[in-house]
């Protein structure tokens, strides 16, 4: 590319940071300064052009989909549902074994994730994209990739790129500009035909999530579906048309009945 075609990439790229950096500062204007489950800013340099840059918290485990890759690839998770022999009924572990809980630790030591931490991580991810609908923020782009990971299995939103925030007088409504790429898969279907974002589409966002979290990230939603399509039509008319005819992911074999 050109030199004006370099400058023009770099002006992109800093505004987007600084896109970022706002969303950072206004949710940490809140009264509790953050939340446990949303990526913190440190700092940030702002004065250099040349440096424009974030320093956030340190999360040791990386992003959730490699973490879950690895686990799964590694045998790395214990299943904690199983069948009675009688009937199809599942039942946990611990119902049939009083010493399940206390040796989590060991377990977690010893590199096993389980059922329960999958839970766990679920129910972390919607406490902070609670917290972000609570500071009037749409992420817009919440997925596995984009949440990080602590030693002590405590999770952080983060990515806020995409994120947008809404105003009182809105009509709690955004409007994507067009031009910009958009995690089509993971968008609810009156979003993908209106183009108009709301708190509550990211509803559909977070159950995309939690069937991540249950495949453990090791293919991206609707990629068997569309793979098995014989329409030949690109991938956006596929799920369009895929999500207006009532078609869903299919739930994973070790999710709980109840979810």
């Amino acid at each position: 590319m050109n030199a004006a075609e370099s400058a023009a990439i770099l002006k992109r790229q800093r505004q987007a940071i600084k896109d970022e950096l706002s969303i950072f500062a206004h949710l940490q204007s809140s009264s509790t300064g953050g939340h446990e489950n949303v990526l913190k800013l440190l700092g940030a340099i702002t004065t250099i052009k040349t440096d424009f840059c974030l320093l956030t918290e340190y999360c040791e485990c990386g992003s959730m989909d490699r973490f879950l890759q690895t686990k799964w690839k590694n045998g790395a998770f214990e299943d904690e549902l199983v069948f009675e022999e009688s009937d199809s009924e599942q039942v946990w572990k611990i119902q049939r074994d009083s010493k399940w809980e206390e040796d989590f630790r060991s377990r977690r030591k010893s590199g096993l994730i389980t059922t329960s931490d999958l839970l766990w991580f679920a129910l972390q991810i919607a406490r902070g994209m609670q917290f972000l609908a609570t500071m009037n923020v749409m992420h817009r782009d919440i997925a596995v990739r984009n949440v990080l990971l602590k030693l002590d299995f405590t999770l952080k939103v983060a990515d806020f790129g995409l994120s947008r925030r809404l105003k009182e007088d809105d009509d709690t409504y955004y409007v994507g500009n067009k031009g910009t790429a958009l995690p089509i898969r993971y968008i609810a279907p009156e979003t993908l035909k209106s183009g108009r974002f709301s708190i509550t589409t990211e509803y559909w966002s977070f159950g995309v999530v939690v069937w991540e979290l249950f495949t453990f990230a090791e293919k991206q939603p609707y990629s068997v579906e569309f793979d098995n399509d014989d329409s030949s039509v690109p991938f956006y008319e596929f799920l369009v048309e895929h999500l207006s005819s009532g078609h869903r992911l299919s739930a994973p074999y070790n999710m709980p009945q109840q979810m």
